[in-house]
């Protein structure tokens, strides 16, 4: 039997996990974390519903958290098979896992010191994994050159292709059965867009039986003027010019390495001078270390430059901050700076103590460059919602609340029909996944009017079988 089911990412942006069953086992497709929404916490916790004996192979599109962070989990579940991955995701894993882990134990110390202040029992408390757990499971990520083709234990294969949404993003082609016979899956994991100042286009593939696909922004286009550069540009000199701080919530893992190069464009042209510019996270630090160590995966721009000298992530007034201490001073610095921090979506990490301190100002800003998932921190924000809440205390939005769809690491809707386009069709069916509904039923929509095959978009756990 050669089946589908959708554990994590249907209906929604976070949490992709996706398994295959095949005559021999399974095979899952990421195993990300789920963020947004008070529920988040119950559902991570969840086993899901089915054997790890039963489990062949895991396979990894890239490593954000929403793809990646529950690998974790597995290994305390008792997997202990294969864990596929290429080479740079398997890189930015060890520091992405390490980092999530870290945030699960301070989560947890967190939330034991509110109960015991009030006087109530935390001894139920645990983090969801630790940091050593979350080590230990990267070192199970076993890295697979970018088209090579890996022979798995159960005669199934798996290649990677590039997709252009982060270093070492791929879009995962399965291949189940004999060779005349076999089913050709292709599972999109995230797209990239067109124009990024790093990563390339995503490659196509050819005519694939089975489709799943990523429906992001399955609902809108990116209608901006001018170019991105110049509108981070505009941003960051207006607020300057108010005396203020630009605030920019970026995934440190693609995002953070984005808007880095474009300010390196902008200081290294002479138009951005004597400006701090402050990456305050100790994995957006890492991960911009592992950048460096695969040029081979930028675009040939990128490639360009490099060649002729100009390293895109390192400028003038460019600082790496490390420490608790560091992080808290930036807090009291006089006068304009760009603070780049994490987590992306404002759900954890030291984003909310710089909004926290800088979100009532109205001489800031707050620049959005990525997505922001349904009941998250930045949803709010993005959406004017005030006051919000953060660490428990209520805060009024008074800084300037602006957004830069065209850094988002996502294919916009046109994207995401040329890259369907490209394949050349779909011999048998495309499901859609991460995405929210109305986005998915607008993809969907395009979708049809352009292909035969069937357009599904599946319900949680809800299971499929294949021809």
């Amino acid at each position: 039997m050669l089946a589908i089911a959708f554990h994590g990412g249907a209906g929604e942006v976070t949490g992709s996990c996706h398994r295959v069953r095949t005559p021999k086992g399974s095979i899952l497709l990421d195993c990300g974390m789920i963020q947004g929404g008070p529920e988040r916490h119950d559902r991570n916790r969840q086993r899901l519903p089915f054997a790890m004996d039963d489990l062949g192979a895991v396979v990894l599109s890239h490593a954000h958290t929403d793809h990646a962070g529950r690998i974790p989990l597995l290994m305390k579940w008792g997997y202990r098979g294969p864990i596929l991955a290429t080479r740079p995701t398997a890189d930015l894993c060890r520091i992405m896992l390490a980092d999530s882990g870290k945030i699960q134990e301070e989560d947890a110390r967190w939330k034991i010191k509110r109960l015991k202040k009030r006087g109530r029992d935390a001894s139920w408390v645990t983090p969801l994994y630790t940091e050593e757990e979350a080590l230990q499971a990267a070192e199970r990520i076993q890295p697979v050159e970018m088209h090579e083709e890996v022979k798995l234990d159960g005669g199934e294969s798996v290649v990677f292709h590039r997709a252009g949404h982060i270093l070492g993003a791929a879009i995962v082609e399965l291949r189940v059965g004999a060779e005349r016979q076999a089913r050709r899956i292709l599972y999109s994991g995230d797209l990239g867009v067109d124009g990024a100042r790093l990563m390339g286009p995503p490659e196509s593939v050819d005519r694939p039986d089975y489709l799943l696909m990523e429906s992001t922004y399955g609902d809108r286009r990116r209608e901006e003027e001018g170019d991105r550069t110049e509108l981070l540009l505009e941003v960051i000199t207006s607020t300057a010019d108010r005396g203020g701080k630009v605030i920019i919530p970026a995934f440190a893992v693609g995002r953070t390495q984005e808007v880095l190069a474009r300010i390196n464009d902008l200081v290294e042209g002479g138009r951005l001078p004597g400006l701090p510019v402050f990456v305050d996270s100790p994995m957006a630090a890492a991960v911009t270390r592992v950048f460096t160590l695969h040029p081979d995966a930028y675009s040939a721009e990128a490639r360009r430059l490099l060649k002729a000298g100009d390293e895109p992530l390192e400028f003038p007034g460019l600082r790496m901050v490390g420490s608790v201490q560091e992080s808290m001073e930036i807090n009291h610095l006089q006068g304009p700076a760009v603070i780049i921090s994490s987590s992306g979506m404002c759900t954890a990490g030291r984003i909310k103590h710089h909004l926290r301190h800088h979100i009532s100002n109205p001489s800031n800003t707050v620049l959005f460059v990525g997505y922001q998932a349904a009941n998250t921190l930045g949803r709010l924000i993005q959406s004017g919602v005030t006051p919000v809440r953060i660490f428990s205390e209520w805060h009024p939005v008074a800084a300037e609340i602006r957004t830069i769809e065209g850094f988002s690491a996502h294919a916009d809707l046109d994207e995401l029909v040329a890259w369907y386009d490209s394949l050349g069709g779909v011999r048998r069916q495309t499901f859609l996944v991460h995405g929210e509904i109305e986005a998915a039923h607008s993809l969907a929509a395009h979708l049809s009017e352009r292909g035969n095959e069937p357009v599904v978009i599946p319900e949680p756990d809800q299971e499929f079988a294949l021809d």
